[in-house]
C-alpha cells in the first residue's frame, strides 16, 4: 500500500511542474561548494533521471532526484545532457 501511495505521489508532484522548465536542481547537487545545474530538451520521468545521472557524473557520488526547474542556467556550473560544461546555459 505505502507503494502505491509514493507513485501516486511522484506522479502528481511530476504534474506540477511546469512544462517549459528543463534545468533542475537538487538539494545536495553541489561541487566544490558550487550548485550544479544541468539542462536537457525535455522534462519528463525519464529525462529528470537523465538528469539526476549526469549530476552524479558530474559530482562522482549520488544525487537525490531533481526538485528545483528552471529554464535557464548561470552559475558556471552549468551541463548539458552530454555532460558538458557551459558558463551559462538558457533556452531550455
Amino acid at each position: 500500500m505505502k507503494k502505491i501511495q509514493l507513485f501516486i505521489l511522484i506522479l502528481c508532484f511530476s504534474a506540477i511542474q511546469p512544462m517549459f522548465a528543463k534545468c533542475m536542481y537538487g538539494s545536495d547537487w553541489t561541487k566544490s561548494g558550487k550548485k550544479i545545474v544541468v539542462c536537457i530538451n525535455g522534462d519528463s520521468y525519464p529525462d529528470r533521471n537523465k538528469g539526476k545521472e549526469i549530476c552524479e557524473k558530474v559530482k562522482g557520488s549520488s544525487c537525490s532526484s531533481p526538485s528545483t526547474f528552471s529554464s535557464s542556467c548561470a552559475n558556471n556550473e552549468c551541463y548539458d545532457a552530454s555532460g558538458k560544461n557551459h558558463n551559462s546555459l538558457s533556452g531550455f
